[in-house]
């Protein structure tokens, strides 16, 4: 399965830690033909001090670009969402929305699998948030489209394409 979006896209792929967001990057993005914002790139790098708000200024930065550009964000903040698809709109860029929906149980295994877990306190909080974003949708944030996969729906994704305007479609179910 392919998912299309525009050429100009600003795309966030989002979900708990251990979803499967760095894994779909990172199998089914052309770093060529789009740009990654992804805090795992300088977490690997070394580059732990200000992380998080490095990760927002290179948010800043790609969106001021003309590539398409794919965030990976837990998403599990509303301002935070919201603050990303303003920018794209101010931008006159579509902001689209991916989100990768796993059981804790799976999420937990993914972060195990990766070696790196969160707290079950913290963890605690971003389902909760999570699973309140899944119930009630991510609805006038400005997102152009928003879809919703499981891990399953998730491994079946082979390619982010994108297409001149007009000719790109979601190949996944929109929420």
């Amino acid at each position: 399965m392919e998912l299309s979006f525009p050429a100009d896209a600003v795309v966030v792929v989002a979900g708990v830690p251990g979803a499967g967001k760095t894994t779909l990057i990172r199998r089914a993005v052309d770093r060529d033909a789009a740009r990654v914002v992804d805090t795992d790139d300088r977490r690997e790098a070394g580059g732990r001090r200000l992380l998080y708000l490095d990760h927002y200024a290179r948010i800043v930065a790609a969106v001021a670009g003309r590539r398409p550009v794919i965030i990976h964000s837990r998403g599990t903040h509303p301002a935070a969402r919201r603050a990303i698809a303003t920018l794209a709109a101010l931008r006159g860029r579509p902001a689209h929305l991916v989100m990768l929906d796993a059981a804790r149980s799976e999420a937990e295994a993914g972060q195990r699998a990766r070696g790196r877990t969160v707290e079950p306190a913290e963890m605690d909080r971003q389902l909760a948030r999570w699973r309140r974003l899944m119930a009630r949708g991510p609805g006038g944030e400005g997102w152009a489209s928003v879809v919703a996969l499981d891990r399953s729906q998730a491994a079946c994704v082979g390619a982010f394409v994108f297409r001149p305007a007009g000719q790109a479609t979601l190949a996944a179910a929109t929420i």
